[in-house]
């Protein structure tokens, strides 16, 4: 009778193991692949982007980096996490950066949104802030149409849109309100 009662406890421990083991192993590939999401609208995507852009003249004219590129092909654009941009030019330089953009190719257009900061370095520094700019490297323009405040040495200027002609050193502001600073004062 003990003999009986120890071979059934064996079996019946035996049998629960393996249940065990089965249904684990089942739930452990559930969870090893339910992280694996694939979206079929991305044909591509880059971390870590840093790329550089040669001028005519063989001179660094701009640097574009980015922690993360996602590219879709339906529409030809890409969205880009925390962009920055570095715009080289022969007395001075821009940075401008912001948390959100976009890259849209056919067009060679790239849209800097939410928190957006333009620097301008050099003898005469300057800083630009708007919710919303869009770079144009084959015109070499940096515009605005919301709102952007402008911050220097000299002045405070408030406009509803402004245009930066990079090329020709050239700023157009709309509907501008300024307060300026004098030098002895």
């Amino acid at each position: 009778m003990k003999s009986r009662a120890l071979i059934f406890v064996l079996v019946l421990g035996f049998i629960a193991v393996a249940v065990g083991w089965v249904y684990e192993s089942q739930l452990r590939s559930r969870i090893e692949t339910a992280a694996l999401v694939i979206p079929d609208n991305i044909d591509y995507f880059l971390t870590n982007l840093n790329y550089r852009a040669i001028g005519a003249s063989g001179d660094l004219d701009y640097e574009f980096s980015s922690r993360r590129l996602e590219h879709y092909p339906r529409n030809d654009i890409s969205l880009i996490e925390v962009p920055a941009l570095k715009i080289y030019r022969a007395a001075y330089h821009w940075r401008v950066d912001a948390l959100q953009g976009e890259l849209q190719h056919q067009a060679n257009l790239l849209w800097m949104r939410e928190q957006v900061i333009m620097q301008k370095t050099g003898a005469d520094p300057l800083e630009i802030l708007s919710e919303s700019m869009r770079f144009e490297p084959d015109l070499d323009l940096v515009s605005s149409d919301e709102a952007v405040l402008l911050r220097s040495k000299q002045a405070i200027i408030e406009a509803q849109a402004a245009v930066f002609d990079l090329a020709a050193r050239v700023y157009r502001l709309s509907r501008t309100r300024a307060v300026y600073y004098h030098g002895d004062s």
